[in-house]
């Protein structure tokens, strides 16, 4: 008789199991359900909070800082950073923007690039701060770096060249 109340009781513990493994996946699908019909509206709210704050770049306000992203995304680009890129990166940071820590610049500045991101849309949000910061020999200046670094691997590439004279130009409107 002890047997018959062990094995029932087994037998409700699996079913209650069963119970809320099934409950529970319901109302994940539910959820998941729910989230995909609300994407579009995600998407709109998160637009529209961003125009009314704007995005983490176009917030910058440090024109050393968006060099040093802009110098960094160049490379990014294309391909991972190699030592000879950092090494010219870090030495753009010292001379000529005489950064007061340029391996502290370069930790910061590495934060707001991404991996193969296009150069184009960084240097886009980045544009407004440099335009009114730099005068006209900075802003030869900072074409230089980014020729510089460019070169600093294997020369220069086709994307890298077309990112750096598109950005020229940008700058000098």
């Amino acid at each position: 008789m002890g047997k018959m109340h062990l094995l029932i009781a087994f037998l409700g513990i699996i079913a209650a199991i069963i119970f809320f493994v099934i409950r529970a996946h319901t109302v994940y699908g539910a959820a998941k359900e729910i989230n995909q019909d609300t994407k579009g509206l995600q998407r709109r709210a998160k637009q529209k909070f961003q125009d009314f704050r704007g995005t983490k770049l176009s917030r910058i306000r440090d024109p050393q800082l968006a060099a040093a992203i802009l110098l960094i995304q160049l490379i990014r680009t294309e391909a991972p950073v190699t030592a000879q890129e950092k090494t010219a990166i870090l030495d753009c940071l010292r001379d000529p923007l005489l950064a007061a820590d340029p391996q502290a610049l370069f930790e910061q500045a590495w934060t707001y690039t991404e991996n193969r991101a296009f150069f184009s849309m960084v240097s886009d949000e980045l544009l407004p701060v440099l335009k009114i910061s730099l005068n006209d020999a900075e802003k030869h200046e900072l074409v230089a770096m980014l020729t510089k670094v460019a070169g600093a691997y294997n020369g220069i590439g086709e994307l890298q060249q077309s990112s750096i004279s598109r950005l020229k130009k940008t700058l000098f409107l």
